[in-house]
């Protein structure tokens, strides 16, 4: 399923704020929100995801403008790549 990535989120969104943003789109199978950086990723069925990145670009969400795009890293699995050889 898609994941979309939210980014450039305020400090006082709420997962609640994420989720109502979203459902109009269509059941949301995951939420994953990381306040201290600001990010989401939200899973969604495929047509749902699609549509909301369409509509929601350039959305405000409590004064800032939100960046919104289908992620393509892999859903913001939390621990990213290590390079070997480095510590």
């Amino acid at each position: 399923m898609p994941t979309v990535f939210v980014g450039n989120l305020a400090g006082n969104v709420t997962d609640s704020d994420l989720r109502t943003l979203f459902e109009r789109f269509g059941k949301i199978n995951s939420l994953r929100h990381v306040r201290r950086r600001g990010i989401a990723y939200i899973e969604l069925e495929e047509d749902a995801a699609n549509t909301a990145v369409a509509e929601l670009r350039g959305t405000q969400l409590n004064d800032r403008t939100l960046d919104i795009a289908l992620d393509q890293g892999g859903g913001g699995k939390p621990g990213g790549r290590r390079r070997k050889g480095r510590r």
